[in-house]
């Protein structure tokens, strides 16, 4: 009896493994990180890609990223030994960077599990720079520059890649491209403080400038140099 019920766990075990769905089914959606496993940075979050299928081979595809960064360097130590003033000074400077980049995707047959694709992406893309400069006028007068800036980028890629299941619902993939790609400084808007004509007050200037601003555009392939981790749900 034992023996019976051993076998049975052990065909029905088979038979579960046999007919296991790796690949999405329709209405299923993906989420996937990067990993580059021969670099620095062995898990590196450049964005969440999520995709819905329609069909099991058709999806919906929107990479997203959000990022904030700030640097703040001291350029002078405060002291007020032996009657000096001078006060703690600071530069720093900030980026605000998000990306969207929607698309869609054409899945093939491929293998059980193996899922090779093609499709078209839309690249938005907008980034905001700020610098700051502290300069110290006199014992109770600090002021600042500030030079605020940023960028726009906009793209279009033909995609094509593939997933391949390594387990139910869990894939590593990779993809390459061919697009065009342009982006366009925007015109800086800065800020400067000095000393009024009576030396005991700072007055601001405002001007704007488009100094060192590039614009570009380019035409080529592209290569996603990291692997994709997801996981179907």
């Amino acid at each position: 009896m034992k023996r019976t019920l051993l076998l049975t766990a052990v065909v029905v075990g088979i038979a579960g493994a046999a007919s296991a769905q790796y690949k999405p089914a329709a209405g299923e959606a993906t989420l996937e990180v990067n990993f580059a496993p021969l670099g620095g940075s062995p898990v590196s979050i450049a964005g969440i890609k999520y995709r819905s299928f329609g069909t099991e081979t058709s999806a919906f595809r929107l990479g997203v990223f959000l990022g904030f960064g700030s640097t703040t360097t001291i350029t002078q130590d405060e002291d007020t030994e032996n009657g000096a003033t001078a006060k703690e000074l600071k530069d720093s400077e900030s980026t605000f960077s998000i990306n969207i980049q929607p698309g869609i995707e054409k899945h093939f047959a491929g293998t059980e599990r193996l899922s090779p694709y093609i499709g078209g992406v839309l690249n938005l893309g907008y980034e905001a720079t700020s610098e700051k400069s502290e300069t110290q006028f006199t014992s109770t007068l600090v002021g600042e520059d500030v030079e605020k800036g940023g960028s726009l980028n906009v793209g279009l890629n033909a995609v094509a890649g593939f997933d391949y299941y390594v387990a139910n619902k869990l894939y590593l993939g990779t993809e390459l491209g061919f697009g065009v790609a342009m982006s366009k400084d925007m015109t800086k808007k800065v800020t400067t403080q000095s000393l009024n004509q009576n030396g005991d007050a700072l007055e601001s200037d405002d001007t704007e400038s488009n100094v060192d601003n590039k614009s570009e555009f380019n035409v080529g392939p592209n290569v996603n140099a990291q692997i994709r981790l997801g996981w179907v749900f």
